[in-house]
């Protein structure tokens, strides 16, 4: 009796989320190698010639960026490569939270890529059509903007969940007999069409349950403010979480203009991490605003970093911590992107999570059929049935 009740809803809250599972896995499965992938296609735009000098001063090097895109595109953001060889971007975007569609969320979205050494602009991307940013929303909120999308999806991954957990229970061998376990553990490849896809159903969704379930759970941290505070909660041992303090800048400093400390800060940054993967720094309208810049000490994994806070007036270091510095919920909360795409023990986790995506792709589809076939044998079995009621009354 409990066996029936899973399986119906195994299969109809599938039937009924398959195919935004489908978009959902298939965005992640590309997303898990998109450094990669765009080191490969935007190499002439993400490189240049490395140069036995300093960049030139970040305040300067912005100026130029915000003077190639005009006054009507305000640049918000800077992500800096020290390595000798990488380009400088800075990008300029606007959102409206409220608005429903992609093309309307956006109200605009570039990436200025930069010659540190001598500020020339390499291109100029329209990321709102850019290929990963349309695979990263697609993922997110598919392409229906945050403000309805975000939940279409969470809601979808959060039933996603129960799904996987019925399909445990489907799965677990009523008796361990040596045929029973084979049946579960092994894909019968020279069986029919039919028997094949159920095997690729339940057997690869057995092997890969426990990395696509991190996934799934990580991906809800960001679609839901209660999953995100509850694991916190749960790893401080019960304790609230608690917001960082970050120190205010000094509004009535007047000793170092903005770009002066801007510039100082990097500067500093630069020379306390020479070999960090990328720096990125938020640029801030509010006098009162830290300049904060978040160091990410290793490729494709930002729970190694460091955080730095200076006074946008002085220049003067407010504040920083790391991933040393962080424990519990906080860590836990920290390590949560590299869980979710799969960074967190660098290529071969990565590819594990590119597999299991690929294979969350595939469930819902190999779901849909055997449900299909079903559907098909019942229909013949009716007709049959019918054709010879009918041929009863004709005799």
């Amino acid at each position: 009796m409990a066996k029936r009740m899973f399986f119906w809803l195994h299969k109809w809250l599938g039937l009924l989320t398959g195919l935004i599972i489908v978009v959902v896995s298939l965005t992640g499965c590309i997303y898990v190698f998109a450094d990669e992938l765009k080191e490969h296609f935007y190499h002439t735009r993400l490189f240049v010639e490395p140069q036995n000098k300093e960049p030139l001063p970040l305040s300067e090097l912005k100026d130029k960026a915000q003077l190639a895109l005009g006054s009507t595109y305000q640049i918000t953001r800077s992500d800096i490569y020290p390595a000798k060889d990488r380009s400088w971007i800075f990008r300029a975007s606007e959102t409206d939270p409220k608005a429903i569609g992609y093309w309307n969320y956006y109200t605009y979205y570039y990436r200025v890529y930069v010659n540190p050494y001598d500020g020339h602009i390499i291109h100029i991307e329209n990321s709102k059509n850019e290929f990963f940013q349309l695979v990263l929303s697609l993922h997110m909120n598919l392409l229906l903007g945050d403000y309805v999308g975000s939940a279409v999806v969470g809601y979808a991954v959060a039933l996603f969940v129960l799904i996987m957990i019925s399909g445990l229970v489907l799965w677990w061998p009523v008796h361990w007999k040596r045929k029973k376990i084979k049946a579960s553990f092994w894909v019968k490849w020279k069986a029919s069409p039919k028997r094949l896809i159920y095997d690729l159903h339940n057997v690869l969704g057995f092997y890969m349950w426990l990395p696509i379930m991190i996934i799934t759970l990580t991906g809800l941290v960001y679609s839901f403010k209660w999953v995100d505070h509850t694991i916190q909660l749960i790893f401080n041992a019960g304790s609230p979480v608690v917001k960082r303090d970050i120190p205010a800048s000094n509004p009535s400093e007047t000793t170092i203009n903005w770009n002066n400390s801007l510039n100082t800060a990097l500067t500093t940054v630069l020379r306390e991490n020479p070999q960090s993967n990328m720096l990125s720094i938020r640029f801030k309208a509010n006098r009162t605003s830290a300049i904060d810049i978040q160091t990410r000490l290793n490729k494709s994994k930002t729970s190694d970093f460091i955080w730095y806070y200076f006074d946008q007036r002085s220049g003067k270091l407010l504040t920083k911590y790391s991933h040393n510095d962080i424990k519990n919920g906080e860590k836990i909360r920290a390590m949560n992107f590299d869980l979710h795409v799969g960074s967190i023990g660098g290529m071969g986790t990565k590819i594990i999570a590119f597999i299991a995506s690929l294979i969350c792709t595939s469930l819902p589809i190999t779901g849909f059929l055997m449900w299909y076939y079903k559907i098909r044998k019942k229909g013949k079995r009716k007709s049959k049935q019918k054709k010879l009621q009918t041929s009863i009354k004709l005799y």
